[in-house]
């Protein structure tokens, strides 16, 4: 086992400041939910900042969310590249001659990584994983062939659940279709 400093590079989020005609983008905490979700976020425009940690998103980085519940874990998507993290985002970079990132981001996301996480959350309210947590945390290194099969597996399972989802909402309308269908043909008869 490694740390994770040991295997990425991390990176704290930058402040965002929106507006103003700015050309940088930002993806923010509340863009995790839409990325989790297989949608693709609404990026905020602002300023770029010039500090040396402003990176932009790469292929293969992970955006890790510092505040929540639950600490959420995606995988960028090419949507994504180019973008910078706000504050209450983590870039984790990894370096893929020693981590896939697909299987780093289905270890970050087990249960038990998730528990540990919690447990080093610091603050009231919106608690806020600190960084010390995510660079010392230990994680367990397979050889690299067996981390793409696991990084697959995962990836089949986010994909099944978007589809599960893409699903549910299609029903849903398809239901509601049909009520409005069967209300307007029972309007229509009682009419007649």
């Amino acid at each position: 086992m490694l740390e994770l400093r040991e295997i990425s590079g991390i990176y704290s989020g930058l402040a965002v400041q929106e507006g103003g005609g700015g050309s940088a983008r930002f993806v923010r905490l509340s863009d995790l939910s839409d990325l989790k979700s297989g949608r693709a976020p609404k990026l905020t425009n602002g300023e770029p900042s010039a500090v040396a940690r402003a990176l932009p998103i790469e292929e293969g980085d992970l955006i890790v969310g510092a505040r929540g519940a639950a600490t959420d874990v995606c995988l960028a998507t090419e949507a994504l590249f180019g973008a910078f993290i706000s504050l209450d985002l983590y870039l984790v970079r990894p370096d893929s001659s020693k981590v896939d990132p697909g299987y780093l981001a289905a270890f970050l996301d087990l249960p038990a990584t998730q528990a540990t996480f919690s447990g080093s959350r610091q603050g009231s309210g919106l608690a806020r994983l600190p960084k010390d947590a995510l660079d010392k945390l230990a994680i367990p290194l397979p050889p690299m062939p067996t981390q793409r099969l696991i990084a697959k597996l995962a990836r089949s399972f986010r994909e099944e659940a978007e589809l599960l989802q893409r699903l549910a909402a299609l029903n849903s309308i398809l239901g509601r279709e049909a009520l409005a269908q069967a209300i307007r043909a029972a309007v229509t008869s009682s009419n007649s």
